[in-house]
């Protein structure tokens, strides 16, 4: 337990300072900002309204704010009267900035400390919202979706393995579709998914099914499809190389001398003995499902976890990692899940000096 508990730990720590990894590129000066004011205010009367700027280059609006909070009086500047447009300083090229990373680890730092877990811009309303408060409504939101697709394709990959063996000629066609699949990257698997949705819907000619999601009504049968035909694919490639190691066993051999059908041999003897390769596979799989999950998520518009982390419409710095660190978290429960499947159903046996 001390040992789980170190690596749980340990990989939280790696994500948060992995999921800040955009910070270490700068492509714009931390302590500056350009404001574009009318005639009835001057750079003196903004620097007076914003505490902590003062002017660089009045002819260009330039001000200089407190290192890192550039964001911050971009928002507030932005408030003022008088004020056309407020955006940061770019630079000539960007550039690689340890200093500005350590000050963006160490404000989130404090700011979870404090209770203080980010907001993002609502791409509804355009409102500032705590991640805290839209958190759980975005996870519900994946696990509608994440958790059918796993178990389809757990339970698919089981049949299809089990089929493939016991029909020799209907494993060819599954075995060719399946070398199909593995070629495939999972973003075109997702956009032949809606291809078929619109082209359904033309023929019908009627809505069949949500390809993006639309205000609170959140597309199902898209992402669902994705998460389980991803790992399906990698469940069925380890379930039928284990299937056709047990198939030359002498145990196999035995029971079919002694009468017993091939059916019975599949679903009796070789399914309970392939149950330590089905949990091996599953981690792998689970994590798949979440990347796939990720994917479909951005191409569908859906406002889940794996949305929250691509779409820049709604990203801040501080409540990416904590998403990421929640779909970690995840990942590592389902982890713990197969850990104690395999310690309930999978018999270990050693020798004994």
């Amino acid at each position: 337990m001390m040992r789980w508990t170190f690596l749980g730990v340990f990989t939280l720590v790696c994500v948060f300072f992995l999921s800040n990894v955009g910070s270490l590129f700068v492509s714009a000066m931390p302590d500056q900002i350009r404001v574009t004011i009318g005639p009835s205010t001057s750079m003196e009367k903004m620097a007076a309204k914003l505490p902590g700027s003062q002017v660089v280059n009045e002819k260009a609006g330039i001000l200089s704010v407190p290192y890192g909070k550039v964001e911050a009086f971009i928002g507030t500047a932005n408030t003022i009267s008088g004020v056309f447009r407020v955006n940061s300083v770019p630079l000539d090229h960007p550039v690689i900035s340890w200093k500005y990373y350590g000050f963006m680890v160490k404000e989130q730092m404090a700011g979870f400390l404090h209770g203080d877990f980010g907001h993002f811009r609502s791409p509804f309303n355009k409102k500032q919202i705590p991640v805290t408060q839209e958190l759980p409504n975005m996870i519900l939101r994946t696990c509608t979706y994440f958790i059918p697709g796993l178990l389809l394709a757990i339970l698919l990959s089981v049949f299809m393995s089990l089929a493939a063996s016991y029909w020799r000629g209907l494993g060819k066609v599954i075995d060719g579709i399946h070398v199909l699949l593995v070629g495939l990257p999972d973003f075109f698997l997702i956009i032949l998914i809606q291809l078929g949705a619109i082209y359904v819907t033309k023929f019908v000619g009627h809505y069949v099914m949500l390809v993006v999601q639309v205000g609170n009504r959140t597309p199902f049968l898209i992402p669902f499809l994705t998460i389980a035909l991803i790992p399906t694919v990698t469940i069925y490639g380890t379930m039928r190389i284990a299937i056709m190691r047990e198939l030359g066993q002498d145990y196999v051999t035995t029971a079919l001398a002694k009468g017993l059908t091939r059916r019975e041999v599949l679903c009796k003897h070789v399914l309970r003995n392939i149950v330590e390769d089905l949990l091996t596979v599953l981690p792998k799989a689970t994590t798949l499902a979440l990347a796939s999950m990720a994917v479909a998520e951005a191409v569908c518009g859906i406002f889940g976890l794996g949305g929250f982390i691509i779409s820049p419409i709604v990203q801040s710095v501080s409540s990416m990692s904590l998403i990421c660190m929640m779909l970690a978290l995840i990942a590592m429960i389902f982890h713990l899940l197969y850990a104690l499947l395999r310690k309930r159903f999978v018999v270990h046996t050693r020798e004994v000096f």
